[in-house]
């Protein structure tokens, strides 16, 4: 071993880099702390295992501490982080707002979702369909019958649209596996949905032809039309808003596909509102 790194190349574990010298090399308050990181795991070292590297902010005696944004609690898919109050740092003002619109914001079932205190008997502020369970029937039973952990996602998408939180517990439950895994498979797919989405999926291409052909202003029109973001529901739930990379049919840009069937070419911010509004009508009509 020379100055710290081993013959495979790596420097083991809260072992520091040493200049020519030999001397650990001097920087600021901030080196001194990253100097005990394993950024091969993102551990800090001397710690339990799982402790991830987060975001520091500095102590008033020069040292460092977490944020304490309780991001980590709020959005843990298995609800297995618990952050307590710790006396010797100042309590920041808790922003009952900001909380509120928050929760609005999140799918029931969800930490801190719609069904919080805060927001008890308001309606959230998105599409949020009814989940009926009878739907997962088949799912549960082709796990019962051998079928595998993406094969049963896709089918509760097929039966939902979407992933909803309830039927992906019922699938970790059927399967014996925790949750956080078939959480982690449905993240990590982008074919997959873990939001619902509307009748109509709008999806909107961005690939370089229809960019420069007017997609932005495309997408702006639908976004005004619609009164949601892209990645957004309407409130009805009839329409969802999202982009693409690329639909294959480059000399029709801009191009905007409705579900997996209707394709439209040339699409403008005009016949982007004709069209939502074509659709409406005829939901209406029927």
């Amino acid at each position: 071993m020379t100055n710290g790194i081993g013959g495979n190349g790596k420097r083991p574990r809260g072992v520091a880099l040493k200049d020519a010298r030999g001397a650990e090399p001097k920087g600021s308050a901030l080196y001194e702390v990253l100097k005990g990181v394993d950024f091969e795991r993102r551990q800090l070292v001397g710690k339990s295992p799982g402790t991830g590297l987060f975001d520091l902010v500095a102590k008033e005696d020069g040292g460092y501490r977490c944020y304490s944004c309780t991001l980590c609690e709020r959005t843990c898919p298995v609800d297995c982080i618990e952050l307590e109050y710790c006396p010797e740092f100042p309590e920041e003002p808790f922003d009952f707002e900001a909380a509120r619109a928050a929760a609005l914001a999140t799918l029931p079932g969800e930490s801190c979702g719609a069904a919080s205190a805060c927001v008890m008997g308001e309606a959230p502020a998105q599409f949020v369909p009814e989940i009926d369970k009878k739907l997962l029937d088949p799912v549960i039973a082709g796990i019962r019958s051998g079928t595998g952990l993406v094969e049963a996602l896709h089918a509760t998408q097929e039966a939902y649209g979407y992933l909803p939180r309830v039927a992906l517990e019922d699938i970790a439950e059927e399967m014996g596996i925790p949750f956080s895994r078939v959480f982690g498979v449905a993240s990590f797919y982008s074919q997959f949905r873990l939001r619902p989405v509307g009748k109509y999926v709008i999806d909107v291409c961005m690939g370089t032809a229809c960019h420069v052909a007017g997609a932005p202003l495309v997408v702006e029109a639908f976004s005004q039309e619609l009164e949601i973001p892209i990645g957004g529901t309407t409130l009805d739930g009839l329409f969802t808003l999202q982009t693409v990379n690329c639909v294959g049919a480059c000399a029709l840009a801009p191009v905007v596909r409705i579900g997996n069937d209707e394709t439209f070419g040339r699409m403008g911010p005009t016949e982007a509102r004709r069209l939502v509004r074509r659709l409406r009508r005829q939901e209406v009509a029927s």
